[in-house]
């Protein structure tokens, strides 16, 4: 028979797991009180979609990197500029910028800054090619494929999340960030 603490330690950590994960998710539910602060927040979101988010198997063992690729000149007035070089599920995000067109980009995350319905359409092509998470916070990404919409409700970030596009790209959402989100589309 095992000793009480071992059968509660698997619970404690599932946990504790669940408690960071809605801790570093709830940041934004601390009000956007201006653009960079704005930025910062979605940065931060940005961050925790990578660390919940499985690639298939393979893709995400065959480099020491993480590639988050971004367009426009300076998507969320420069915020995701701290996120280079941090390190997620044991690899090294490396921040790259995206022409217009996704190019030959080895994205694994694409942020898209406000653009036009073909340049999101290009995006989706790209993000299905290679298991690649697309997010943006412009609004009716999710009508356009893309996988993670945020939002502004009340003064507070939150995020809808197209469920069948992520599964399409072979992409895992981990079911915590599932329940945060506000709309969830299959």
């Amino acid at each position: 028979m095992m000793p009480p603490l071992r059968l509660r330690l698997p619970l404690l950590r599932g946990f504790v797991v669940a408690a960071m994960a809605l801790a570093a998710l709830g940041a934004g539910a601390a009000r956007a009180a201006d653009s960079i602060e704005e930025a910062r927040v979605k940065a931060v979101f940005i961050l925790n979609f990578i660390k919940f988010t499985g690639w298939p198997d393979g893709q995400d063992v065959t480099t020491q990197t993480l590639t988050l690729c971004v367009t426009g000149d300076y998507p969320l007035a420069g915020q995701l500029n701290a996120l280079d070089g941090r390190n997620v599920q044991g690899r090294q995000l490396r921040l790259q910028p995206l022409d217009a067109t996704g190019g030959e980009a080895a994205c694994d995350v694409i942020f898209a800054d406000r653009t036009d319905a073909a340049t999101l359409d290009s995006l989706r092509l790209l993000a299905n090619q290679r298991a690649t998470l697309t997010v943006s916070d412009q609004p009716g990404f999710l009508a356009h494929g893309g996988m993670i919409e945020l939002k502004i409700v009340d003064g507070r970030i939150r995020f809808d999340i197209n469920l069948a596009a992520a599964r399409a790209a072979n992409l895992m959402l981990s079911s915590q960030l599932l329940q945060l989100a506000d709309q969830v589309v299959q």
